[in-house]
């Protein structure tokens, strides 16, 4: 008998929704087949012969239960990762976001960052070093840096500090010699940076936040990238709701670019930069009292249609979606004929947080790809 035939569709549905309840992974149609494998691998390891038999193991409330979740998690997650990913956004961390934390945090000289959702540690250690390169008297600081994961696998190559080349595709030259130390076709970290970064398991979706028996909340910068792309859409509503209360007043959140269309963002307050789009958890005896000028993006165009960082007119709808609702055709039009690099700039990055196939009549009824591709091509010639 085939293990299509052992696995029916009902079982399969059944897994789903238990990986989804376990760890906020949405597993799609196309990715069924894969699934399957998967299963069925594991079944081999356990010497199991009927998935159902693989089921009752995974639900079950047991230590051995709690260990094989961690070998399958190992086989559903995506370890694909590499050092300063999304150039763009590590651009806005180093001239804008990073400066603004430290000139905060002045007095205590504290800063507090989270990478969730770190894999193999490139990301975390980004920005260690980042902060390595921008704080000249950064022995001085209290900085803590904690990368998190769910995948023991990776966690266990991120404590290392061993990478292979692979993971250097877009570092500079410059900064790979200064903090890694090559050995056998493998680099190695420095010291001082991987003593910066303090790696723990954790499951997003199940684990409370904030933590403070682990000292894991008061955060003034969380990272979470190219993890929501994987969860369903409750899933990630969870976890923003929790990293909502483990930021610091006035702390930031910075996601991947499309991953939180459709969600309700209300309780943030979003600023578009050039960049990218990032989500501040307001100080609200802040906002209450200042004035919309003061809620405006350093370095955002001031186009009040473009900055999207005023606050919400009726936050409990706001989504990322509705910062396009005010951008027309023509709009793009006369920044293109203006050169308004900035202009068109923000309106890709805004553009960048949709589905590429979501089609925006008020665009021409144009797709989100096919606006981004006009975009791009416009500020490839301006730049040349």
């Amino acid at each position: 008998m085939s293990n299509t035939n052992l696995l029916s569709d009902d079982l399969g549905d059944a897994f789903i929704r238990l990986i989804a309840k376990q760890t906020g992974l949405e597993i799609r149609e196309r990715d069924r087949a894969g699934l399957r494998d998967k299963i069925f691998l594991r079944m081999k390891a356990l010497n199991l012969d009927f998935p159902i038999n693989y089921y009752h193991v995974l639900i079950a409330n047991t230590i051995e239960s709690d260990r094989e979740w961690q070998n399958f998690v190992t086989n559903l997650t995506n370890l694909e990762s590499y050092f300063f990913r999304d150039k763009e956004q590590f651009i806005l961390l180093r001239d804008r976001i990073l400066p603004e934390l430290i000139q905060r945090q002045e007095d205590t000289k504290t800063i507090r960052i989270c990478s969730a959702g770190c894999s193999t540690g490139e990301e975390p250690y980004s920005l260690a070093i980042l902060l390595k390169e921008i704080l000249p008297d950064i022995e001085e600081w209290n900085i803590t840096i904690f990368g998190l994961d769910l995948n023991h696998k990776a966690l266990h190559k991120a404590q290392s500090g061993i990478y292979r080349h692979w993971s250097f595709r877009h570092v500079d030259p410059a900064l790979k010699e200064r903090y890694f130390q090559p050995i056998n076709n493998h680099y190695c970290l420095d010291s001082l940076i991987k003593k910066m970064v303090n790696f723990k398991y954790f499951n997003l979706v199940k684990d409370p936040l904030p933590q403070p028996e682990n000292e894991i909340q008061y955060f003034d910068l969380i990272v979470c990238r190219n993890i929501f792309i994987y969860f369903d859409s409750s899933a990630i509503a969870k976890v923003l709701d929790k990293f909502y209360h483990t930021l610091q007043p006035l702390g930031y959140l910075i996601t991947g670019h499309s991953e939180l269309y459709g969600q309700n963002l209300s309780q943030f307050h979003t600023k578009v930069f050039p960049e990218s789009i990032i989500y501040q958890r307001p100080d609200n005896n802040l906002f209450q009292a200042g004035t919309p000028e003061q809620n405006l993006a350093p370095g955002a165009t001031s186009s009040p249609r473009y900055n999207g960082v005023s606050p919400p007119t009726e936050p409990n709808n706001f989504t990322v979606e509705s910062l396009l609702l005010d951008i027309n055709k023509t709009d793009i039009e006369i920044a293109q004929e203006k050169n308004n690099l900035n202009l068109q700039q923000t309106a890709l990055t805004l553009l960048k947080q949709l589905p590429p196939d979501t089609k925006l009549t008020k665009l021409g009824n144009q797709t989100a790809a096919e606006l981004i591709s006009q975009l791009e091509t416009a500020l490839k010639l301006s730049n040349s």
